[in-house]
């Protein structure tokens, strides 16, 4: 893309910390450290790729 831009998406599973609130709606989910999402979104907005989609699960 012009400028530099780059569109990248993160797509976590539900949260570890936040299955005591939403583990009701993510039946069947494997839960993801909060860490670990936090680093694909580190990886999205800092990394040099671009075009790719973040899986975290």
């Amino acid at each position: 893309l012009q400028n530099g831009v780059r569109i990248n998406t993160v797509s976590p599973n539900v949260l570890v910390e936040s299955l005591e609130k939403y583990g009701s709606f993510f039946k069947g989910f494997n839960a993801v450290p909060a860490a670990k999402a936090a680093n694909a979104y580190l990886k999205s907005v800092e990394g040099a790729q671009t075009g790719q989609v973040y899986r975290v699960y």
